[in-house]
């Protein structure tokens, strides 16, 4: 049994490995993009920059830029990610933390516009490399921690910068939004995962006697895709 308070229908178009897949990442990037279109800037002249772009959620963001016409740079940390990704979305420019310079490059890719807003899963150095990038009234994401170490920042980079640093994740949005909120915002997940069905990769599906290699499999590097567990 469950409560009727969290039950979703699945849309009949859809597989059971995309609707495995539809309510966390559509819902993070649906997230994102709302603290996103927040600035004045974004919509108009500002860009918005990305790590982890190859990710699920990475992927899913791009999508939805790309339909809504939103200006952005997605970062990776290998030439070989960067590759993949271009062949996936040539037409939004990738830059690889694997160069010392990469930042540079991300400001020759914006082309003129300011780097409004970052959005980052990753956090430590490279957090601070964002705050970097941004442009005076910026604002920095972070929705996850996959480095696993702090980031400092001055604080004279808040305050000749006015940045704006924001924490978001899918417990507070579950804790905090009412229940119409809640409803919009899984109305949007649905059309995400219609629209960029492609994007829902799965990198392996396991029984349930196989749980101990699926945990594994889920947390390997270089991992592309969701792991999937079938209950039989």
């Amino acid at each position: 049994m469950a409560d009727a308070e969290v039950v979703v229908a699945v849309p009949a178009e859809l597989s059971d490995e995309v609707a495995a897949q539809m309510l966390v990442n559509p819902l993070t990037a649906v997230m994102l993009r709302r603290e996103a279109e927040e600035h004045q800037a974004i919509g108009y002249d500002g860009v918005l920059v990305q790590t982890a772009a190859g990710s699920s959620v990475g992927r899913l963001v791009t999508g939805m830029c790309d339909v809504h016409g939103l200006g952005l740079i997605n970062v990776v940390r290998s030439d070989r990610g960067a590759a993949a990704l271009r062949k996936r979305f040539p037409d939004v420019p990738v830059v690889s933390t694997e160069h010392q310079g990469w930042a540079q490059e991300v400001r020759r890719a914006a082309v003129g516009p300011p780097v409004s807003v970052a959005f980052d899963p990753i956090g430590g150095k490279l957090t601070e490399s964002l705050l970097d990038l941004l442009a005076p009234g910026g604002k920095l994401v972070s929705y996850g921690q996959i480095a696993d170490e702090p980031f400092s920042v001055h604080a004279s980079t808040l305050l000749h910068k006015s940045l704006t640093l924001q924490g978001k994740n899918i417990g507070r949005w579950l804790s905090e939004v009412s229940a119409e909120w809640r409803a919009s915002d899984i109305a949007a997940a649905k059309l995400i995962a219609l629209a960029l069905t492609d994007q829902f990769e799965v990198a392996a599906t396991y029984g349930l006697g196989e749980l101990a290699e699926a945990v594994e499999h889920a947390v390997r590097p270089g991992k592309v895709g969701t792991v999937l567990v079938r209950p039989r």
